[in-house]
């Protein structure tokens, strides 16, 4: 048996013993905590995964920092992360070079004489990472396993959700007349200073109109209706005033196989609004989009001006985060696995994937065993749910071949243009897919990310290195407490493959239906229950959970908890029993679930997270699943008239 440190994992001073855990379990274990640790003025919400989630980018910093005096080798990783890092912190030239270095991509605008030239611009703004009119990418068939298609989605918003346009809505009103403010400040910062009411004008006509095409939040969960394979000619006939010969030739993407169009209702207006808008506002348009897109790379003006309304006015958030954590960012997104090689030389410890692999192992046995048991499953259904189990591959740490970045040109001159190489470098890489059979050993997280997915397509859950460290997971911690953390985290991600959308993909990641029709309802009217009691959840007054959107989060969390007890339960059947901290076994495994999930959030942010995110927020994702799980009653002593308690015939036991 491994040898314990003193610390088992969990600090009961972030208890607040005030609160009965019968009453609030997600107050009584992190209160302590949440009261010590107040949101930091950078910040929109502050948690386990923000206080995790700084330190990664601190110690990617570190790196880049120390880059600054190593003698490197020309197209070496290492060049590349320096000179990306000194052209983001040359905040001098970036103050010299104002607006200047957007001129050319005006002029590209100006010289545009009809609709065509401004949809082949947008084509090409897309592979600078400037998302106007719809977005574009390539991605597996999801009902063909065996090719990359190229797919086209609803975009080119500047708000984050179709509903700030049209909710009429006190708090929506306020952030468009904010939004309107901001597109005027920008115009400013960039030398336009005439026919400014118009120009904002015209692009909330715009975008107003692309938000009425667009599909809701609730609507984007379902993905058979967003699968409609078309031919380019069928592409056409649905929107002919739209050149798309044109438009894929200048993001050098190959249709010659058919594409899939998420949303064609919404491509359709666009090329309606096309034909009916002036070219001349379609200029405005574009000029917005280019200057909202690249602002992160220009002077601090321009910075500042968009934290003000994306940082302020929609999270909350006090303060901008320091020029350093954003500079890290942005090159950990644009070269995550040259910078993510050299975080995991230093920080990522091999034993902790060897006992992740273990974890993950009993929680796989674990589920095998609860899909076994279920009464509301069929026998022929549940062979076919335990050969997806079994399917399912597992990525821990890091890739097993990192990505070449050799042709990818860096250099200290320019941080705009470091972006804009780095952005088209990976577009490029994703758009030569097309048409190919899927690599499935590349990763869609950096190894430093704190966090985790489950990619249907693939069939597999992935744990980056950033989230294999403490509070999630501890080598030297007790096993119920990394059990409840980074084992319902794991149970998530498989839970994933099974919840209101990933359950419609096959073993081999396939969007089939494999489920037996009567299966299928039962599972539904679970879902439905669960939806109903996350509906009734008032997250600020007369603001409630949308159990809709949320549905396969919620499933994911109950799911996960369930299975990561289980497989505890199976670990340490066979070792003693000890009380540590005054705590049983399973009343730690709980602890470290809740502090796992400890997190708290501005006003703002949490509700744009109401508006647009399928993550309920952090109080509700601990406490709701507890009242369905007997075992959290078991362990705590709930009863009758405790506010965590529900009736038997209310709680929601899915998988």
């Amino acid at each position: 048996m491994k040898k314990k440190k003193a610390s088992w994992g969990f600090d009961v001073a972030n208890l607040d013993r005030r609160v009965r855990p019968q009453d609030d379990f997600f107050r009584y274990a992190n209160g302590g905590w949440l009261k010590k640790n107040k949101i930091p003025p950078d910040e929109s919400r502050w948690g386990s995964f923000y206080v995790l989630r700084k330190k990664s980018s601190e110690a990617l910093h570190e790196i880049l920092r120390d880059s600054v005096h190593k003698k490197v080798a020309l197209g070496s990783n290492l060049q590349k992360v320096r000179d990306f890092y000194l052209s983001g912190m040359n905040q001098k030239k970036l103050t010299k070079d104002g607006t200047g270095p957007l001129n050319r991509f005006f002029e590209m605008i100006d010289a545009a004489a009809s609709p065509d030239d401004i949809i082949s611009l947008s084509a090409y703004f897309r592979t600078i990472g400037v998302n106007a009119l719809w977005g574009v990418g390539a991605d597996q068939d999801m009902k063909d396993k065996s090719v990359v298609r190229l797919y086209i989605n609803q975009g080119g918003l500047g708000l984050p959700d179709r509903d700030y346009y049209l909710k009429m809505d006190n708090v929506s009103v306020r952030i468009r007349k904010k939004y309107v403010g901001y597109i005027e400040n920008m115009h400013k910062l960039a030398g336009f200073k005439t026919n400014l009411k118009k120009t904002v004008d015209t692009i909330m006509s715009i975008e107003t109109s692309l938000a009425r095409a667009s599909m809701t939040q609730v609507e984007l969960r379902d993905y058979e209706k967003q699968y409609n394979k078309i031919s380019l000619s069928g592409l056409k006939h649905i929107t002919p005033a739209i050149d798309w010969k044109k438009y894929f030739e200048r993001m050098r993407a190959d249709v010659s196989l058919p594409l899939i169009v998420s949303q064609p209702q919404y491509v359709k207006e666009a090329g309606r609004i096309l034909k009916s808008v002036p070219l001349d506002d379609w200029q405005a348009y574009l000029k917005w989009k280019v200057i909202d897109s690249l602002s992160p790379y220009l002077s601090e003006k321009l910075v500042s001006e968009k934290f003000n309304f994306h940082g302020k006015v929609l999270s909350g958030t006090k303060k901008m985060k320091p020029r350093w954590e954003r500079v890290t960012s942005k090159i950990d997104g644009s070269l995550g696995e040259a910078l993510g090689q050299m975080y995991v030389e230093k920080h990522f410890k091999p034993e902790a994937k060897k006992e992740i692999n273990e974890l993950v192992d009993n929680l796989i046995d674990a589920y095998r065993e609860r899909i076994k048991a279920l009464d509301w499953m069929s026998s022929n259904t549940k062979k076919k749910a335990l050969k997806k189990l079994k399917a399912f591959t597992r990525k821990l740490g890091y890739p097993d071949k990192w990505k070449s970045y050799a042709k990818l040109n860096i250099s200290s001159d320019s941080y705009l243009e470091n972006h804009i190489n780095a952005y088209q470098f990976e577009f490029f890489r994703e758009i030569k897919k097309i048409g190919r059979r899927p690599n499935k050993k590349e990763w869609g997280m950096t190894p430093s990310t704190v966090n985790a997915y489950n990619n249907y397509l693939f069939n597999e859950v992935v744990f980056p290195a950033g989230i294999m460290q403490p509070p999630f997971f501890d080598p030297d911690a007790d096993d119920a407490v990394n059990y409840g953390a980074i084992g319902a985290v794991i149970g998530h991600e498989f839970t994933h493959g099974f919840d209101d959308k990933g359950g419609t993909f096959d073993k081999n990641g396939e969007m089939k239906n494999w489920w037996a029709k009567e299966d299928k309802k039962r599972f539904e009217a679970k879902a439905k229950k669960l939806i109903a009691q996350f509906d009734k959840y008032e997250i600020l007054p007369g603001v409630f959970i949308n159990g809709k959107l949320t549905i396969g989060e919620n499933i994911a969390d109950l799911g996960g908890l369930v299975i990561a007890f289980h497989a505890y339960q199976k670990a340490v059947q066979k070792k003693e029993r000890k009380i540590i901290g005054g705590f049983t076994p399973e009343q730690r495994f709980f602890l470290g679930a809740a502090y796992a999930e400890c997190g708290q959030a501005r006003e703002a942010a949490l509700r744009q997270q109401i508006n647009t995110d399928p993550h309920s927020p952090s109080k509700a994702r601990v406490n709701l699943p507890l009242t369905n799980m007997t075992e959290f009653y078991e362990a705590f002593g709930v009863k009758e008239g405790d506010k965590m308690w529900k009736p038997e015939k209310d709680r929601v036991v899915i998988w």
